[in-house]
């Protein structure tokens, strides 16, 4: 399948590339924001230094320094849109004009950032890994000169060509990002910079092409952390079931789905089949009569096809545990 294919299949619902901008549907602008939130909780909340989110980088690095928060190694993230050239062999027709990126910049000791660039080279490709069906398909390419820097990306690979989510640079005597005062110039002389900028939209591009080209099967699967929903509720009727049973069932899923979201769980509301492979929704769980009188519902993992018995009190935990 190539590229064109994939954005026939995805686009009504997810991504396309329309007048050279990346234009998103209704699952896709759910699934940008998984995946920013993602990203933000490993790249802004979990590193061990400190990371501060900001809008100017000039403006935010001299209020740290008259705040003396600027000890070396910290960081800053940024969140914003690019206009500079990415992919541009993937699309004959014209590159794309902008895409929204995230990027942070780890300011850290001379002495420190080689094993800092290493390490970062390593976590990046692995936490991309971890999001896809296919984690071989993401690699480091060969490092590369721009601009006098040594530049590493991270490619995802497809048959039709290579998608680059990610590039991880490092900068030596970054002094000009500092505030130019006297009592400053000895002190930023050894300071080096390690910054990986992420492609949100053509992250999201990537990660639909890998789920709709898995070998698993020809069904598409996207990672629980990112479905825009993560689970959908199913009846399961009998012939003998009377019109009351039906209604006792609708008021069940009812209490079920607002008991999910309440805690912070997205479901979608829906009987019909075709939606649960339309939103890539990971999670089917379905009701039948007994479920009123023992409170047994059974979860079904679309990327894997096993079900599971699992008590309503539990419902919670156990979708929790598998998309967090």
């Amino acid at each position: 399948m190539n590229l064109e294919a994939i954005l026939r299949i995805a686009s009504p619902h997810f991504l396309n590339l329309c007048e050279r901008i990346f234009t998103y549907g209704p699952q896709g602008k759910l699934l940008l924001r998984n995946l920013e939130e993602h990203w933000y909780t490993h790249c802004v909340t979990m590193p061990r230094y400190n990371v501060f989110p900001c809008d100017t980088i000039a403006d935010t690095l001299q209020l740290l320094r008259s705040s003396s928060m600027d000890s070396a190694p910290f960081a800053l993230a940024v969140i914003a849109t690019s206009r500079s050239a990415w992919n541009e062999p993937l699309l004959p027709a014209g590159r794309v004009s902008s895409h929204k990126i995230a990027k942070v910049n780890v300011i850290v000791d001379a002495s420190e950032s080689k094993s800092l660039l290493q390490r970062k080279q390593r976590e990046r490709k692995v936490w991309w890994r971890k999001l896809v069906q296919s984690p071989s398909r993401f690699v480091l390419a060969e490092a590369k000169k721009a601009k006098g820097f040594d530049v590493t990306e991270i490619e995802a690979q497809f048959p039709f060509g290579n998608i680059t989510v990610e590039t991880i640079t490092h900068y030596p005597g970054m002094r000009k990002l500092f505030p130019q005062t006297e009592n400053s110039k000895d002190n930023v002389a050894d300071v080096h910079i390690v910054e990986h900028v992420t492609s949100l939209d053509w992250g999201c591009l990537a990660l639909l092409c890998d789920s709709y080209m898995s070998n698993k099967s020809t069904r598409a699967y996207i990672h629980p952390k990112l479905s825009p929903y993560k689970t959908v509720f199913r009846i399961v009727k009998r012939e003998d079931d009377a019109d009351a049973d039906a209604e006792d069932l609708n008021r069940f899923v009812l209490y079920l789905n607002n008991m999910l979201r309440t805690r912070g769980i997205s479901t979608v509301l829906t009987d019909v089949e075709e939606i649960v492979e339309m939103c890539l929704i990971p999670f089917i769980v379905s009701v039948d009569g007994t479920s009123l009188k023992n409170g047994i519902v059974h979860v079904k993992n679309r990327s894997t096809t096993l079900e599971e018995a699992v008590h309503v009190t539990d419902l919670v935990q156990y979708i929790t545990l598998r998309t967090c």
